[in-house]
Protein backbone atom coordinates (compact mmCIF):
# COMPACT_ATOMS: atom_id res chain seq x y z
CA UNK A 1 0.00 0.00 0.00
CA UNK A 2 1.37 3.40 -1.00
CA UNK A 3 2.07 5.88 2.05
CA UNK A 4 -0.85 8.21 0.71
CA UNK A 5 -3.32 5.35 0.40
CA UNK A 6 -2.38 4.68 4.22
CA UNK A 7 -2.69 8.01 4.88
CA UNK A 8 -6.02 8.87 3.65
CA UNK A 9 -7.17 5.72 5.46
CA UNK A 10 -5.95 6.23 8.64
CA UNK A 11 -7.48 9.48 8.30
CA UNK A 12 -10.56 8.31 7.40
CA UNK A 13 -10.46 5.85 10.60
CA UNK A 14 -10.02 8.78 13.00
CA UNK A 15 -13.10 11.26 11.57
CA UNK A 16 -15.65 8.97 9.87
CA UNK A 17 -17.96 6.31 12.35
CA UNK A 18 -16.89 2.63 11.96
CA UNK A 19 -20.75 2.17 10.37
CA UNK A 20 -19.29 3.96 7.62
CA UNK A 21 -15.72 2.88 7.70
CA UNK A 22 -13.51 0.51 9.14
CA UNK A 23 -9.85 -0.50 8.81
CA UNK A 24 -9.53 -1.94 11.87
CA UNK A 25 -11.95 -2.91 14.61
CA UNK A 26 -12.91 -1.74 18.50
CA UNK A 27 -9.50 -1.20 20.59
CA UNK A 28 -8.91 -4.24 22.73
CA UNK A 29 -9.94 -4.86 25.47
CA UNK A 30 -11.71 -7.28 27.99
CA UNK A 31 -14.08 -9.50 25.61
CA UNK A 32 -17.95 -10.05 26.25
CA UNK A 33 -18.17 -12.60 28.85
CA UNK A 34 -14.29 -13.26 28.18
CA UNK A 35 -11.47 -12.81 29.99
CA UNK A 36 -9.03 -9.86 29.77
CA UNK A 37 -5.70 -10.64 27.33
CA UNK A 38 -8.14 -11.93 25.15
CA UNK A 39 -8.18 -10.30 21.35
CA UNK A 40 -11.54 -10.01 19.22
CA UNK A 41 -9.99 -10.35 15.88
CA UNK A 42 -11.97 -11.16 12.17
CA UNK A 43 -11.02 -13.06 9.41
CA UNK A 44 -11.94 -11.93 6.11
CA UNK A 45 -12.01 -14.13 2.44
CA UNK A 46 -11.90 -11.90 -0.92
CA UNK A 47 -12.78 -13.08 -4.37
CA UNK A 48 -14.77 -15.92 -3.81
CA UNK A 49 -17.18 -18.54 -3.82
CA UNK A 50 -14.64 -21.18 -5.22
CA UNK A 51 -16.49 -24.68 -6.14
CA UNK A 52 -13.19 -26.32 -4.43
CA UNK A 53 -11.81 -24.31 -1.91
CA UNK A 54 -14.18 -22.44 -0.17
CA UNK A 55 -16.28 -26.11 1.14
CA UNK A 56 -13.09 -27.21 2.50
CA UNK A 57 -12.27 -23.58 4.61
CA UNK A 58 -15.85 -23.65 5.52
CA UNK A 59 -15.24 -27.42 6.99
CA UNK A 60 -12.01 -26.04 8.53
CA UNK A 61 -13.88 -23.11 10.57
CA UNK A 62 -16.76 -25.41 11.58
CA UNK A 63 -14.42 -27.82 13.12
CA UNK A 64 -12.36 -24.83 15.03
CA UNK A 65 -15.91 -22.71 15.36
CA UNK A 66 -14.32 -19.96 13.73
CA UNK A 67 -16.48 -17.27 12.38
CA UNK A 68 -15.75 -15.25 9.58
CA UNK A 69 -16.98 -13.02 6.71
CA UNK A 70 -16.81 -13.44 2.84
CA UNK A 71 -16.81 -10.75 0.47
CA UNK A 72 -18.25 -12.87 -2.27
CA UNK A 73 -18.02 -11.73 -6.40
CA UNK A 74 -21.43 -11.34 -7.57
CA UNK A 75 -20.63 -13.25 -11.06
CA UNK A 76 -19.30 -16.69 -9.03
CA UNK A 77 -23.07 -16.43 -6.47
CA UNK A 78 -24.87 -17.19 -9.74
CA UNK A 79 -22.36 -20.00 -10.28
CA UNK A 80 -22.31 -20.97 -6.82
CA UNK A 81 -25.46 -20.28 -5.04
CA UNK A 82 -25.35 -23.30 -2.88
CA UNK A 83 -22.04 -22.34 -0.79
CA UNK A 84 -23.12 -18.93 -0.81
CA UNK A 85 -25.92 -20.81 1.17
CA UNK A 86 -23.97 -22.68 2.98
CA UNK A 87 -21.80 -19.60 4.62
CA UNK A 88 -24.91 -18.03 5.47
CA UNK A 89 -26.31 -20.93 7.43
CA UNK A 90 -23.15 -21.46 9.16
CA UNK A 91 -23.42 -18.19 10.71
CA UNK A 92 -20.86 -16.55 8.64
CA UNK A 93 -20.70 -13.25 6.98
CA UNK A 94 -21.35 -12.37 3.97
CA UNK A 95 -19.92 -9.10 1.96
CA UNK A 96 -19.78 -7.68 -1.28
CA UNK A 97 -16.83 -7.52 -3.08
CA UNK A 98 -18.64 -6.47 -6.98
CA UNK A 99 -20.06 -8.18 -9.18
CA UNK A 100 -17.11 -8.77 -11.68
CA UNK A 101 -14.05 -7.54 -9.79
CA UNK A 102 -12.94 -5.06 -12.47
CA UNK A 103 -9.67 -3.29 -12.24
CA UNK A 104 -10.58 -0.12 -10.19
CA UNK A 105 -8.71 2.36 -12.63
CA UNK A 106 -11.18 0.98 -15.60
CA UNK A 107 -14.61 1.06 -13.45
CA UNK A 108 -16.65 4.19 -13.65
CA UNK A 109 -18.53 5.02 -10.97
CA UNK A 110 -21.75 4.15 -12.05
CA UNK A 111 -20.71 1.07 -12.99
CA UNK A 112 -18.96 0.22 -10.06
CA UNK A 113 -21.86 1.59 -7.54
CA UNK A 114 -24.47 -0.32 -10.34
CA UNK A 115 -22.03 -3.85 -9.72
CA UNK A 116 -22.13 -3.25 -5.86
CA UNK A 117 -25.95 -2.73 -6.12
CA UNK A 118 -26.76 -6.00 -8.48
CA UNK A 119 -24.42 -8.21 -5.84
CA UNK A 120 -26.03 -6.83 -2.77
CA UNK A 121 -29.75 -8.23 -4.44
CA UNK A 122 -28.29 -11.50 -4.83
CA UNK A 123 -26.79 -11.82 -1.16
CA UNK A 124 -30.25 -10.68 0.50
CA UNK A 125 -32.35 -12.70 -1.50
CA UNK A 126 -29.86 -15.71 -1.04
CA UNK A 127 -29.04 -14.50 2.77
CA UNK A 128 -32.64 -13.82 3.64
CA UNK A 129 -31.04 -10.57 5.55
CA UNK A 130 -29.90 -7.08 4.38
CA UNK A 131 -26.28 -7.13 3.67
CA UNK A 132 -24.90 -4.23 3.43
CA UNK A 133 -21.08 -4.87 4.25
CA UNK A 134 -18.84 -3.70 0.58
CA UNK A 135 -14.79 -4.34 0.28
CA UNK A 136 -13.96 -3.02 -3.01
CA UNK A 137 -11.60 -4.38 -5.49
CA UNK A 138 -8.31 -4.32 -4.08
CA UNK A 139 -9.37 -1.62 -1.77
CA UNK A 140 -9.37 1.12 -3.82
CA UNK A 141 -12.34 3.68 -4.21
CA UNK A 142 -12.32 7.28 -5.54
CA UNK A 143 -14.53 10.11 -3.40
CA UNK A 144 -17.07 9.87 -5.95
CA UNK A 145 -17.37 5.87 -5.46
CA UNK A 146 -16.90 6.10 -1.61
CA UNK A 147 -20.00 9.06 -1.15
CA UNK A 148 -21.92 6.53 -3.92
CA UNK A 149 -21.68 3.92 -1.60
CA UNK A 150 -22.68 5.54 1.48
CA UNK A 151 -25.69 6.99 -0.61
CA UNK A 152 -26.55 3.56 -0.97
CA UNK A 153 -26.60 2.70 3.30
CA UNK A 154 -22.96 0.74 2.75
CA UNK A 155 -20.46 0.29 5.02
CA UNK A 156 -17.04 0.17 3.78
CA UNK A 157 -14.65 -2.35 5.18
CA UNK A 158 -11.11 -2.93 4.71
CA UNK A 159 -8.68 -4.22 6.53
CA UNK A 160 -4.77 -3.73 8.15
CA UNK A 161 -3.37 -7.20 8.14
CA UNK A 162 -2.26 -8.49 4.42
CA UNK A 163 -0.48 -11.73 4.54
CA UNK A 164 -0.70 -11.94 0.94
CA UNK A 165 -1.73 -15.50 0.62
CA UNK A 166 -2.19 -14.63 -3.05
CA UNK A 167 1.33 -14.61 -3.79
CA UNK A 168 2.31 -17.55 -1.83
CA UNK A 169 3.77 -20.23 -3.70
CA UNK A 170 4.05 -22.81 -0.74
CA UNK A 171 2.18 -24.33 2.02
CA UNK A 172 5.25 -23.89 4.12
CA UNK A 173 5.15 -19.71 3.76
CA UNK A 174 1.51 -19.66 4.56
CA UNK A 175 2.23 -21.81 7.88
CA UNK A 176 5.23 -19.51 8.52
CA UNK A 177 3.15 -16.30 7.94
CA UNK A 178 0.35 -18.22 11.18
CA UNK A 179 3.07 -18.82 13.38
CA UNK A 180 4.61 -15.28 13.12
CA UNK A 181 1.42 -13.97 13.83
CA UNK A 182 0.56 -12.55 16.66
CA UNK A 183 -3.04 -11.07 17.31
CA UNK A 184 -3.95 -7.75 18.20
CA UNK A 185 -7.74 -7.07 19.20
CA UNK A 186 -9.32 -5.24 16.43
CA UNK A 187 -7.19 -7.02 13.48
CA UNK A 188 -8.93 -7.40 10.11
CA UNK A 189 -7.05 -10.30 7.92
CA UNK A 190 -7.44 -9.67 4.36
CA UNK A 191 -7.21 -13.65 3.23
CA UNK A 192 -8.11 -15.06 -0.56
CA UNK A 193 -11.00 -18.00 -0.84
CA UNK A 194 -9.80 -18.19 -4.25
CA UNK A 195 -6.01 -19.72 -3.66
CA UNK A 196 -5.14 -22.61 -1.24
CA UNK A 197 -3.31 -20.87 1.22
CA UNK A 198 -5.78 -19.58 3.31
CA UNK A 199 -6.71 -22.81 4.58
CA UNK A 200 -3.24 -23.44 6.00
CA UNK A 201 -2.85 -20.52 7.89
CA UNK A 202 -6.71 -20.78 9.31
CA UNK A 203 -5.18 -24.33 10.64
CA UNK A 204 -2.03 -23.16 11.96
CA UNK A 205 -4.00 -20.14 13.74
CA UNK A 206 -6.51 -22.34 15.23
CA UNK A 207 -3.67 -24.58 16.79
CA UNK A 208 -1.92 -21.38 18.19
CA UNK A 209 -5.29 -20.30 19.76
CA UNK A 210 -6.10 -23.84 20.97
CA UNK A 211 -3.13 -23.54 22.63
CA UNK A 212 -3.33 -20.05 23.92
CA UNK A 213 -6.40 -19.22 24.00
CA UNK A 214 -5.67 -15.25 22.91
CA UNK A 215 -8.20 -14.80 20.26
CA UNK A 216 -12.01 -14.65 19.88
CA UNK A 217 -12.26 -14.71 15.82
CA UNK A 218 -15.47 -12.33 15.21
CA UNK A 219 -17.81 -11.30 11.70
CA UNK A 220 -17.44 -7.85 10.76
CA UNK A 221 -21.07 -7.29 11.30
CA UNK A 222 -20.14 -7.90 15.13
CA UNK A 223 -18.19 -4.58 15.13
CA UNK A 224 -20.39 -2.13 12.96
CA UNK A 225 -22.44 -0.29 15.64
CA UNK A 226 -19.61 -0.66 18.59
Amino acid sequence: MSFIRQVVKTSCRAVIPRRMFMTCGPSPGRLPGGRRGCHEVALTFDDGPDPDITPKLLDLLEKWQISATFFVIGEKVVRHRDIVHRIASAGHGLGNHSYTHSEPHKTSTRQFLDEVRKTRDLLEDIGNQPCKLVRPPKGKLTVGKQVGLWKQGMSIALWNIDPRDYQMQSQQQAVDWGASYHPRGGDIVLLHDNHPWAAHIVRVLANNNDQAGCARYVRLSEWVQR
